[in-house]
């Protein structure tokens, strides 16, 4: 049970990397002459593109290799290991992650499709987003200044790394987030019914 913990220990650090609340961690780019000052407000903290997609498949791979993790538990734990499959036939999100993971370990077109989509990443970014509380009259802004990105309301501000994840023939099919967070959803399901958390 220690190696399925860590596994999930390691699954939301790498989803902990990809969302940041602190927005102190984000200072402004300040120019300033005699004639005027300039601030922009980037909110890729320093990450270059490299970065941020090696993050984003952190989290996809974190994700979809706990199904070994899971079925070699099972086995030595007298569980069914088919549950871990019937898991992941239930959730199109645990096949789409499969899928990502796979087609970034072989190569797009590989044989493993579970999903059947063939899907894939585009856009991968880097984004502030804002969100409100679903309640009435919440709200959330955000100014940029000289001393950078202050937050104002009930509401969340979070700088977060997605993409756009897009079938074979390029329809999208949601975003990598609630996609990661769907998946992630399904296996703890499967842990609570296999007493692996409660």
């Amino acid at each position: 049970m220690d190696e399925i913990q860590n596994r999930l220990r390691r699954i939301y650090a790498s989803i902990g990397v990809a969302m940041e609340c602190d927005m102190r961690k984000f200072p402004p780019k300040i120019v300033q002459n005699e004639h005027v000052i300039c601030v922009s407000q980037d909110f890729r903290g320093g990450m270059s593109d490299a970065d941020v997609e090696n993050a984003a498949y952190t989290i996809i791979h974190n994700v979809a290799n706990l199904r070994d993790h899971l079925r070699k538990w099972a086995k030595a734990n007298s569980k069914e290991q088919a549950k871990v499959y019937a898991a992941i036939d239930a959730s199109p999100a645990l096949k789409v992650i499969e899928d990502l993971s796979n087609i970034d370990k072989h190569g797009y077109g590989s044989r493993n499709d579970s999903s059947g989509m063939g899907p894939k990443l585009v856009d991968i970014r880097r984004e502030l987003r804002l969100q409100t509380q679903a309640k009435k009259d919440s709200f959330v802004a955000l100014t940029i200044g000289l001393t950078g990105p202050r937050v104002t309301g009930d509401g969340l501000a979070v700088v977060r790394i997605s993409a756009d994840v897009v079938d074979k023939n390029g329809a999208r099919l949601g975003d990598l987030l609630q996609i990661e967070q769907d998946a992630l959803d399904a296996w703890e399901k499967l842990l609570r019914e296999f007493g692996i958390v409660p």
